[in-house]
């Protein structure tokens, strides 16, 4: 329980060392079965994150009962509210952002399919510095060495057409700059900027860089 109530509290995860660290556990044979069963039970998952020397294997909480338990039941007195009270608030976004998310991650098939990917060669998260100095994640990197192709997806929840304003557009600029400079984007492969929503995104004067969109239905197919 210590391990999922900590990786609850880190939304992206934490590596093996990190993990053990903030739950107080040797690393060792031990520590190595705990993560195996969580695994092998569907509670969390492993995934490898890119942008360092190494490439980091994180282990994050993927359980959405466990994610919601964690956000607004644990530790929390039985009478404080009811979820009428809680919608809508920045606690509720923060939730279904991030549970949005992982719905993604968990519909990978369906992002393939949708986007027209005969194979992935691999995906991952992507963590790094670009050419500004400024440190930039992405949260899913699909790799095509057929169409000599990088998709970058970034997932938002909306409860309406996810709009795109200057700042975020800056953002998006930041990410895929980033990526075009480290050693994991191979040169000759063009950059797909995916958007993955619940509803579409707005079209405007800030929205012109995306490439492909996926929304909600389209996970279910």
């Amino acid at each position: 329980m210590d391990i999922v109530k900590a990786l609850g509290t880190k939304f992206y995860g934490m590596t093996r060392r990190e993990l053990a660290e903030a739950v107080g556990i040797e690393l060792g044979g031990t520590f190595s079965k705990i993560l195996d069963n969580l695994h092998e039970s569907g509670i969390t998952r492993e995934y490898p994150r890119y942008g360092k020397e190494r490439v980091e294997t994180v282990y994050q909480l993927k359980d959405f009962f466990s994610m919601f338990y964690l956000h607004f039941i644990h530790g929390k007195r039985a009478d404080a509210g009811n979820w009428c009270t809680i919608q809508r608030t920045p606690k509720f976004y923060s939730w279904a952002g991030n549970t949005f998310e992982m719905l993604c991650i968990e519909h990978l098939a369906q992002i393939k399919e949708k986007l027209r990917i005969a194979t992935i060669n691999r995906n991952y998260c992507w963590r790094g510095q670009g050419p500004n100095g400024k440190t930039s994640q992405i949260d899913l990197v699909l790799e095509w060495k057929g169409e000599r192709t990088d998709y970058i997806c970034e997932m938002k929840f909306s409860e309406h057409d996810f709009t795109i304003n200057k700042s975020y557009e800056m953002e998006l600029a930041d990410k895929i700059d980033a990526f075009l400079s480290c050693k994991q984007h191979t040169k000759t492969h063009s950059i797909q900027l995916v958007m993955v929503t619940t509803n579409g995104v707005t079209p405007n004067e800030h929205s012109k860089d995306v490439n492909q969109e996926i929304i909600l239905d389209d996970l279910f197919i």
